[in-house]
């Protein structure tokens, strides 16, 4: 069968479309565009990087600026900003590679990008955990939160895998557990 007869199928990007086994894409600039709503990070381009990048310079820098020269504190926030920044441009420069892996069609290599998808989604809820610390911030988006999937089928693949505890361990991690443990524990004692 043809790649002209067979039924097109699309999938969450604008100017994605997938047909057969061949991708083909109708417009590069819709693809590597931000998703509107980021529910994943395979979703995630270098646009979604730069403000968070940004804003968390700005907030840490405050702080750095907040501490008396040559003092452990102001080592401490300047390292920190550092260290933040670096994590800003090793996703950035990922997120480069995903894109060039989306632009390619390849994405389905199984080992490099698997591998890169789960650096995002790893990289990228680290650093909004950062910039909640500023949630209160006039600056802050609500955009930037932590993600729950890599992808749909990531997804897909923990709810059927574990059903009513694909909570993201909200209420099945240690943590969890240790809370619900101590409230048993002082319950008892009253």
């Amino acid at each position: 069968m043809s790649d002209a007869t067979e039924p097109e199928m699309t999938t969450g990007h604008p100017g994605r479309r997938t047909s057969g086994r061949d991708t083909t894409y109708d417009h590069r600039d819709d693809l590597l565009a931000p998703a509107a709503i980021l529910e994943f990070s395979d979703d995630l381009r270098v646009d979604d990087v730069e403000p968070l990048d940004a804003f968390l310079a700005a907030r840490l820098g405050e702080i750095s600026r907040a501490q008396p020269e040559g003092t452990d504190g102001r080592w401490a926030a300047d390292h920190l900003a550092t260290t933040i920044a670096a994590n800003c441009l090793t996703l950035s420069d990922d997120l480069v590679s995903w894109e060039i892996k989306l632009t390619e069609g390849d994405i389905k290599e199984p080992r490099h990008a698997r591998s890169l998808s789960q650096r995002l989604w790893t990289n990228w809820n680290r650093l909004v955990r950062t910039a909640e610390r500023f949630a209160d911030h006039p600056d802050y988006l609500a955009r930037w939160r932590p993600l729950r999937y890599t992808s749909v089928e990531h997804a897909e693949f923990v709810e059927q895998t574990l059903g009513d505890q694909s909570d993201g361990g909200i209420l099945h991690s240690a943590t969890a557990r240790r809370v619900a443990e101590a409230e048993g524990t002082q319950s008892s004692m009253a």
